[in-house]
Order: structure tokens, then C-alpha cells, then sequence
């Protein structure tokens, strides 16, 4: 299966220009942790619970102004985080550590600023992203273990590893992936992603997929676990999993994987951005990118 080769979408031209900013403000960047279940996801909504809603809450108490938060992207109802980013403006207040024990003393148990860093203005969690890396647990097991039921997928039918592996491997690189994505309730432009890399790997009872790609498309991660579980439990063979890719419609795949066993892991931003500041705003003379870029690392399955 070739790669395909598309003009670029609006949001990577976005990607290119400088967001608007006042540069008088200092940036901040936000690592963030956060057990999902009892959250509607992460987008604010009105009358109902979640993660950007409970940050930007915190951040007023801390402001005494409302602070408008840039998240890497949305999660879903019930998906958790280890490693989401997001970015806001203000004008400089506290030392990093300072800020994060603030912004912490003013959250619920459920969502934790692990990471607080000063940054150039210019930042931009969404705009700035290079790639993520999702992560993906089935509890493989006869009997469902009441601690995990919501943070794992349980299938409790014998799932074929190395047929998974050979299905996944389909996936690593520029492809339309219009057969795994659900409908967003707005128009896309594209449903071409570049898929860096993609890991099935077991431990005892637990099945962890790992995937690493430049962006996503609504539900994506869960409907490729979807398709690779039926993969896996032998409903349906490698061959029809390519089939299936090559579709390009959505009603040819199986059914979505739940919520619960979904985390995302890290997001990857190149350094020039994501440059911790002085206290004159300005970037110090040398820093690294977050984590390594997946545009580099190997697709080893």
C-alpha cells in the first residue's frame, strides 16, 4: 500500500504562522495528568464537568481574572492522560514550582498539574504540536478484575498477538484513514495522517498499544484498537484489516473500543517553541525539545 501524498490542511498552515500574542504577557505550558472517567472530556461545556472548564476555574481563583486555556487537543468522555499540554497567557505571577502547587491546591484529586514551565508568548499547545503518542490497555482475561474497570477494555476471548502485530504494521505511515474515524459533527478537510509509529506488546494479562503519529482524526485511536482486537480474536484476518484501511468508509470496521482503556501519553513540540523564559521574557540560549521527535524514532513493532 503506497503512502499519499495531500496539500496541507488548514490547521498545518495554522501550524506555520505565528498565533497572535501579546508579547507582554508571559507564556505558561501545562503538563497535565487526569483520570478521566468522571470527566465529559476535556473541552469546556456549559453545565457539565471537565478537564479545561476545572483548570481555567483554578486559574481564576489564582488571577482573579478569567484565563483562556489552549489545549494540545480534546480527549473524549472517559479518556485518560498521563501527558496532555496545554498553554495559556497572563501576566507573570508566580515561580514555576510556586504555580503548580497553586494549581493544584485548587483541583480536584482527579486531575493533576504535573509539570509547570515558563514560556515564551509565542507558544501555542495546539499549533505548536509535532506529534502524540497515544496508549491503548485491554486486560486479556477469563475474569474481569473489578480494579481496572475503568481503565482497561476487558476481553476475556484469547487474542493472537502476533496477528495483531502483522495488521499493525499496515498502519505505519501516510495513509487515508477515513475507515477509522467517526463522524466529528464538522466538516474535515482531510482524513490523510502520517502513523510514525505503532507498538503491541503483552504483559501478563494486559495488552498495551502504543501509537505515535503527527495527529489524529475524531476517535481514531479507539476504532484501529476496535478493528485490531477482531484482528486478534480471529473474527476477521490481516488481509481484511488492509481491506478495510484501503475502504476508506467507515461503515466497512468493526465497532469502536470503549473509552476506559484510552491515555494519552506525551505530545512532542521542537524546541524553539517550548523554551523556558527568563524573567525578562526572554528564551535562555539553549533547550531541547520535550521528548525525542517521532519523526526520528523506529517503527518496531
Amino acid at each position: 500500500m503506497s503512502s499519499l501524498p495531500t496539500p496541507p490542511t488548514s490547521l498545518e498552515m495554522r501550524k506555520r504562522r505565528p498565533h497572535r500574542f501579546d508579547p507582554a504577557l508571559q507564556g505558561h505550558k501545562l503538563t497535565i495528568a487526569y483520570r478521566g472517567t468522571e470527566f465529559s472530556g476535556w473541552q469546556r461545556q456549559a453545565s457539565k464537568r471537565t478537564v479545561q472548564g476545572c483548570i481555567e476555574d483554578a486559574l481564576e481563583k489564582i488571577w482573579g481574572q478569567k484565563i483562556s486555556l489552549q489545549g494540545s487537543g480534546r480527549t473524549d468522555t472517559g479518556v485518560h492522560a498521563l501527558g496532555q499540554v496545554a498553554s495559556f497567557n497572563a501576566p507573570r505571577l508566580h515561580a514555576e514550582v510556586v504555580l503548580q502547587r497553586a494549581l493544584n491546591a485548587n483541583l480536584a484529586r482527579d486531575v493533576r498539574i504535573v509539570k509547570c514551565r515558563l514560556v515564551s508568548p509565542a507558544f501555542h499547545a495546539r499549533f505548536d504540536a509535532q506529534g502524540k503518542t497515544y496508549r491503548y490497555l485491554i486486560l486479556n482475561h477469563l475474569v474481569q478484575d473489578p480494579f481496572t474497570l475503568d481503565t482497561h477494555w476487558h476481553v476475556p476471548r484469547p487474542l493472537d498477538l502476533p496477528a495483531m502485530r502483522r495488521a499493525a504494521r499496515l498502519l505505519v505511515g501516510r495513509y487515508d484513514f477515513a475507515s477509522f474515524t467517526s463522524n466529528p459533527g464538522y466538516e474535515r478537510e482531510s482524513t490523510v495522517r502520517t502513523m510514525r509509529r505503532v507498538s503491541v506488546a503483552r504483559e501478563g494479562a494486559v495488552v498495551a498499544f502504543h501509537f505515535t503519529a503527527e495527529g489524529y482524526l475524531y476517535r481514531m485511536v479507539r476504532n484501529l484498537v476496535g478493528a485490531l482486537a477482531r484482528v486478534g480474536m480471529g473474527k476477521i484476518t490481516v488481509d481484511d484489516f488492509g481491506k478495510i484501511l484501503r475502504a476508506c468508509s467507515r461503515s466497512e470496521a468493526p465497532a469502536t473500543a470503549p473509552a476506559c482503556g484510552l491515555y494519552l501519553m506525551n505530545v512532542t513540540y521542537p524546541g524553539n517553541r517550548a523554551n523556558r523564559t527568563n524573567r525578562t521574557g526572554r528564551p535562555h540560549a539553549t533547550h531541547g525539545t520535550d521528548k525525542t521527535n517521532p519523526s526520528k524514532a523506529p517503527s518496531v513493532l
